[in-house]
């Protein structure tokens, strides 16, 4: 168990190592609600998954961004990797009273590795590769990691009944910095950061509420996030 508090640890420093600049601040909490889905659809390792999402930049109120997204899954047999391609449709708003909204279409492929250290530490790690087809921007791509552990309170496992600790961070790089018209974007995109609970209504659905700190090289912004999974 100690190991697991060290590990934990470290893994908080790296959370937040990215928020330690100096980016103005946006004074208001945003919220983010999501809904993520996952199917098996044979025995042989093919499935489907999804999500659904709505952004808004005030809790509600001032819309920022609704995401429909949908993919095939193929799980390595008697391996903890799966791999994911799928398709995304993204509705974005400007921040304040402006009702001018913005669309982009996106593909993106994954890498999903899930570990188990211990009793109680689940480490889970994403690398995604996305192809973006934003108006009004040039063809464009991004690349983007994710670490994410989870700690269950109650028993050793994250099934039915799991009280538990959730923290995540998730490093977003450009892979193109022209983006046409002369418009430039920085290689470091962004940074995610989380931290919060979450708790297993049952075994196929977990529900989880967290603070989140998104960053980039020029501002930075706290973000509420109900979370959602549903496997059916």
């Amino acid at each position: 168990l100690g190991k697991i508090k060290l590990l934990f640890v470290l893994f908080f420093i790296f959370l937040f190592a990215s928020n330690t600049h100096g980016q103005e601040g946006e004074s208001k909490t945003g919220a983010w609600y999501q809904y993520i889905w996952s199917k098996g659809l044979t025995d042989n390792g093919w499935g489907i998954n999804g999500d659904f999402q709505y952004r808004d930049y005030e809790g509600i109120g001032d819309f920022q961004q609704f995401i429909a997204r949908a993919a095939v899954t193929y799980n390595f047999k008697d391996t903890p990797l799966t791999v994911v391609g799928g398709y995304g449709y993204f509705s974005s708003g400007a921040f304040g009273e402006s009702d001018i909204t913005s669309y982009e279409h996106r593909l993106h492929q994954d890498a999903l590795l899930s570990q188990k250290i211990g009793n109680r530490l689940y480490l889970g790690h994403r690398i995604r590769l996305e192809e973006r087809f934003v108006e009004g921007q040039d063809f464009r791509t991004r690349f983007r990691y994710m670490l994410a552990a989870r700690i269950p309170f109650n028993q050793t496992t994250l099934s039915k009944n799991a009280f538990y600790a959730v923290a995540w961070s998730e490093i977003f790089a450009n892979g193109q910095k022209d983006i046409g018209d002369g418009r430039t974007v920085p290689l470091f995109d962004r940074n995610w950061s989380l931290i919060g609970l979450g708790y297993s209504i049952n075994d196929t659905m977990k529900f989880e509420l967290g603070y989140m700190r998104e960053t980039t090289e020029t501002w930075t912004k706290g973000q509420l996030v109900l979370h959602l999974n549903h496997t059916w």
